[in-house]
């Protein structure tokens, strides 16, 4: 939060500059600073952003003048959505891929599952959205591209027009996320599908008269899924990264756009409230993985034991 507080603040000029008119006053822009505490040392302003940071209290956004948190409620559940469903779908389809390819490794159809992922993997995500608008949107007309809803000719909105409008909306960016995410966790599963492929306890399965299916989704997938466990976190961290890219693509209206938008406009109790809720939300994921372990590899407990 430090380096948060001290890289906003070196950003030349202050959001008051966009307030100030050629009519105003220098009494009036004195008046301005020391409504928004901009007149208080530096040391002192950061006292009190930690400690309104402490207790949840982002402030007002001057650019808005709303309350930063009723931006907040509007705006974070529709990150959780796009991304919360983008991790879901990386993360469901690449373990499941890697295992197979990792059981079956060196064949044909690894091969050309593997390359092609790999080839994925190192497209920029803002080229991969574009392209994927000017396909589905622009030539074939199949998708939206921008923003949650329609924003014209609905006539009569009811909960079902709502979330038919919603997935119109957000099929192209969950798309563009799931394009690339999923290849990620592949390539962690690959390699230890194909390493517990040797273990013991794989030739005693085997040896029980038990199916390849069995001994595949039983025995051998729970402990390949331990490194893609870890992965995860990284994972997490590039699609957080990634909701500033994929938001202002799309028009997506949630916490990215809301930060690159606050960013611009030099609004400092928005763009630090933002910076806060990604980090949680990466932390938030660091302690659900922590507590998945113990479920993946039984020698992991609580307290240490």
């Amino acid at each position: 939060m430090t380096i948060l507080f001290v890289l906003i603040r070196s950003m030349p000029g202050t959001f008051i500059s966009q307030m100030i008119t050629p009519e105003m006053k220098p009494a009036q822009i004195a008046r301005l600073q020391e409504q928004w505490g901009l007149n208080e040392p530096l040391w002192r302003q950061y006292v009190d952003f930690m400690i309104n940071y402490q207790t949840g209290n982002f402030g007002r956004s001057p650019t808005k003048q709303v309350p930063v948190w009723d931006i907040i409620i509007r705006r974070f559940p529709r990150t959780i959505i796009l991304f919360g469903a983008g991790f879901v779908i990386s993360y469901t389809v690449g373990p499941l891929v890697g295992m197979y390819l990792g059981w079956w490794r060196g064949t044909n159809k690894d091969k050309f599952i593997y390359t092609s992922g790999l080839t994925m993997y190192s497209m920029p995500a803002f080229w991969i959205s574009w392209l994927f608008i000017w396909l589905f949107d622009y030539k074939l007309q199949w998708l939206k591209s921008a923003y949650m809803v329609d924003q014209f000719g609905v006539q009569d909105w009811t909960p079902m027009v709502a979330m038919g409008s919603i997935l119109h909306h957000i099929a192209l960016p969950l798309f563009s996320i799931a394009f690339v995410g999923w290849v990620g966790s592949m390539l962690v599963m690959r390699p230890s599908m194909n390493n517990v492929t040797g273990e013991d306890y794989v030739f005693l399965a085997r040896a029980k008269g038990l199916s390849e299916r069995t001994v595949l989704m039983k025995h051998a997938a729970r402990n390949a899924l331990i490194p893609v466990a870890t992965q995860a976190i990284v994972g997490l961290a590039f699609l957080v990264d990634g909701s500033v890219i994929i938001e202002q693509v799309f028009s997506w209206p949630g916490i990215g756009d809301m930060l690159v938008s606050a960013v611009f406009a030099q609004d400092y109790p928005i763009t630090q409230a933002a910076f806060f809720l990604l980090a949680v939300m990466i932390i938030t994921m660091r302690l659900v993985t922590d507590i998945a372990y113990t479920f993946l590899d039984p020698r992991i407990k609580f307290g240490g034991e």
